[in-house]
Parts: structure tokens; sequence; C-alpha cells
């Protein structure tokens, strides 16, 4: 659930996580390759799990290095990043003007896209009254965002 928080704060920031046999390529929308840089904790890293990475900056040194950086999920994305645009046929949706694209059944798209929107309603409902009980008020919601970050299979 942190990574998921730390994705809506610092969307768009996002990095692609791309296997190259015992290690991982980042690629960024606007500069396309970058580095973990070296004094991150996860520099020392080879393999990440997850197929995204959302960071704090980028700073160009001998390389383009991302800082401040988490592995997320595609479901955190989804849940707490832009806007979700249909591609074109309907078969999956965009984020970032296309630079990210998440394949899918119309049903499973339409799941995430009303979880996405009664998720969207529920924190705007508290940020108009800050007193409420996101617990009591959204427990629904709540129970199943929690349920679906929590259920992502990890494979190294």
């Amino acid at each position: 659930m942190v990574s998921a928080i730390l994705c809506a704060g610092l969307y768009p920031n996002v990095v692609q996580c791309k296997r190259r046999g015992k290690w991982t390529a980042f690629y960024t929308k606007e500069v396309g390759k970058v580095d973990i840089h070296p004094a991150s904790v996860n520099a020392g890293v080879y393999l990440f799990p997850l197929p995204y990475m959302v960071y704090g900056e980028k700073v160009k040194t001998t390389s383009i290095y991302i800082r401040d950086s988490t592995n997320i999920s595609d479901y955190a994305l989804l849940l707490f990043g832009g806007s979700l645009i249909t591609s074109n046929g309907g078969e999956g949706i965009e984020m970032l003007g296309g630079y990210l694209h998440f394949s899918a059944s119309r049903r499973v798209l339409e799941l995430i896209r009303k979880l996405r929107a009664e998720l969207d309603k529920l924190l705007s409902r508290k940020i108009e009254d800050p007193g409420l009980d996101i617990s009591v008020e959204g427990k629904g919601v709540v129970s199943a965002v929690v349920e679906l970050l929590h259920s992502y299979s990890i494979e190294c």
C-alpha cells in the first residue's frame, strides 16, 4: 500500500522496468534509457519484480540517473496514477500519452475503471469533508483496492 501511495505522489515520474537477462533496464518517456543513481538504495538491485518504478528526481552527471525510486505494480499505477485513456479499438488502457499501455479483457478493464472511479469519488468526498471516516464510508472500496494491490503475484 505504501508503494501505491508513493505512486500517487510521484506520478508522472514513471520508469518502465524491462528485464534483460540477469538485470533490469529502465526507460522513461522523455529521455529513454536511464540508470539508478549509484548512491540509491536500489543501485545494488539487479532484478526488480514489478514492471514499473516511480522516482523523485532525474539528474544528469556522467549518465542520466533517477533517485528516490520505488518499484510499483501496474495495479498501483492504474489506481493511483494519471488519467486512464481507452486505447484505439478499446482493447486496452493508455497513460502518459500512450507511453504506457495496459491490455486486458474488456471486463477486467471495465472493473478497473469502475474501481478507480469509486476511489476517486471517495477521495473527493474526503477532501470536501476532512472528518469523513473512510474506514466506514468507503469500506467496500478500500477493501477492494487493498485486495487488488496485495493480489499481485511477484516472480523474480
